[in-house]
């Protein structure tokens, strides 16, 4: 599935699998939607493979790695998982017995993979209670990972059990998202207990360049010298934030954006006929039920204020912020409220801090999961003061 999109980074991975002289820690940096969590699952699968990794292998390892049922896989994953996983039920019901019922359950078994049992040794009772809807999530996948082939009405009701199930999951989320002490420690422990299975181990991170310096220095340890039959890979949109010591152990891979023909290619992998959006992300976006346009125009609503220094009356915020929060669109609204700023006629000083304050809320929100109506409220407040 890779080579297809990103066939250069492909073919080295591949020689190096294959000449036995892949690095038990890799860094993949890159932009989102390169690739790079994909790359980590299926170099993983292929180490685990006892026959060479092939692309339609039916081994017991391969089988398993199929739907991320592989017991001896960690995730831990910061990324917008709804947005991915809205796009792969679609997918699924567009064809419902092809191979977008594996990939669908790999989509949501990727976020499920972060209440991996030995991440659990040391979790509160929050996590403890969400992980108890995991499993309720965990049970419906291998439901569907059993059934023969779906009829229609049978694949419909699927999605809407697992659209109800994931509002549950999703609203009993951690406030941080980022790698903790905590699930590092458990990692720790984890790698170093004799492996009776005598399977491969393998530990997923995203995101290390936002965990705080306990995490980053804990994990350093553990780099330092990994356990034999263990694999890191860890996958980072800004690698130059990671501290030295960590870059200096791992072998670093970039991942650059897809062409645009592997981009309109791998968006009719969907199994949709309309492939012509601009990026990954507005697919995604828009397969989530982001509404670009709409969003783009609150905007411009935002930064018409800002340039007159006039507040919107508060009826006015309130229907706005309601609006981003309907379609979930907080960090895109964020993201090009940014751009919007920077190519403004205000001032080149209040541009700076106004891009400081965007950056600084998505950075809180990301790690917070704060409220987006509140956050978006306070944020657009807080730059009229600057103003």
């Amino acid at each position: 599935m890779i080579a297809p999109f990103q066939p250069h980074l492909a073919a080295l991975l591949g020689e190096q699998l294959a000449s036995g002289t892949f690095s038990r820690v890799s860094l993949f940096g890159g932009d989102r939607y390169t690739l790079r969590m994909s790359t980590a699952i299926e170099c993983a699968r292929v180490l685990s493979c006892a026959h060479g990794g092939g692309e339609h292998c039916r081994c017991p390892s391969c089988t398993k790695f199929a739907t991320l049922s592989y017991s001896d896989l960690v995730i831990v994953s910061q990324r917008d998982h709804r947005q991915r996983i809205e796009a792969a039920l679609a997918a699924f019901l567009h064809d419902p017995n092809g191979p977008w019922r594996n990939r669908l359950i790999q989509t949501i078994r990727i976020p499920l993979l972060g209440f991996h049992p030995i991440l659990l040794e040391e979790a509160g009772s929050a996590l403890q209670n969400t992980a108890a809807r995991a499993e309720g999530m965990n049970n419906l996948l291998y439901e569907l990972t059993a059934e023969g082939v779906l009829e229609r009405n049978r694949a419909e009701e699927y999605v809407r059990d697992l659209r109800k199930t994931l509002k549950d999951f999703y609203s009993g989320l951690p406030k941080s998202t980022t790698v903790s002490i905590n699930q590092v420690r458990s990692i720790d422990s984890w790698v170093h207990q004799t492996n009776i299975s005598g399977q491969l181990r393998f530990v997923i991170l995203e995101g290390i360049e936002q965990t705080n310096v306990a995490a980053r220095n804990a994990l350093l340890k553990l780099l330092e010298e990994p356990p034999k039959g263990v694999y890191f890979f860890l996958i980072s949109e800004h690698p130059s934030r990671i501290m030295p010591t960590i870059l200096s152990r791992s072998r670093q891979y970039l991942f650059p954006p897809l062409s645009e023909e592997n981009r309109r290619s791998f968006i009719a992998s969907y199994g949709l006929t309309e492939s012509n959006y601009d990026s990954l992300r507005s697919f995604f976006l828009t397969q989530s039920g982001v509404n670009i346009e709409e969003s783009r125009l609150l905007v411009d609503r935002l930064l018409a204020s800002l340039i007159d220094g006039r507040a919107l009356d508060s009826r006015t915020i309130a229907s706005i912020t309601a609006e981003i929060e309907k379609m979930n669109s907080c960090e895109y609204v964020l993201s090009i409220l940014g751009e919007a700023i920077a190519k403004s006629v205000l001032s080149r000083r209040y541009v700076a801090k106004a891009v400081a304050l965007i950056d600084e809320t998505y950075a809180a929100g990301l790690l917070y999961n704060q409220n987006q109506r509140f956050t978006f409220e306070a944020l657009y407040y807080r730059l009229l003061e600057e103003r």
